[in-house]
């Protein structure tokens, strides 16, 4: 889990999905600048927060990675 600024936004709060076969799930991601800054636990990512990251709760849901063709 690494990251150089604080993230835009914030996941926890439900089960993350990461298709990393040496981590399969986490309990929370960051993102920075449309990309996942950080992966690990709620309170490793939390502390990256600053006043202005935003923070959604999935309520005990799942995340899964996707991929957008646009």
């Amino acid at each position: 889990m690494t990251t150089d600024s604080q993230p835009d936004l914030i996941v926890t709060g439900g089960r993350i999905y990461t298709s990393d076969p040496d981590n399969e799930w986490a309990e929370a991601l960051a993102v920075s600048g449309g990309r996942i800054a950080a992966v690990g636990t709620d309170a490793e990512v939390r502390a990256l927060a600053g006043a202005s990251t935003a923070v959604l709760d999935l309520e005990g849901r799942l995340a899964l990675p996707g991929l957008v063709d646009v």
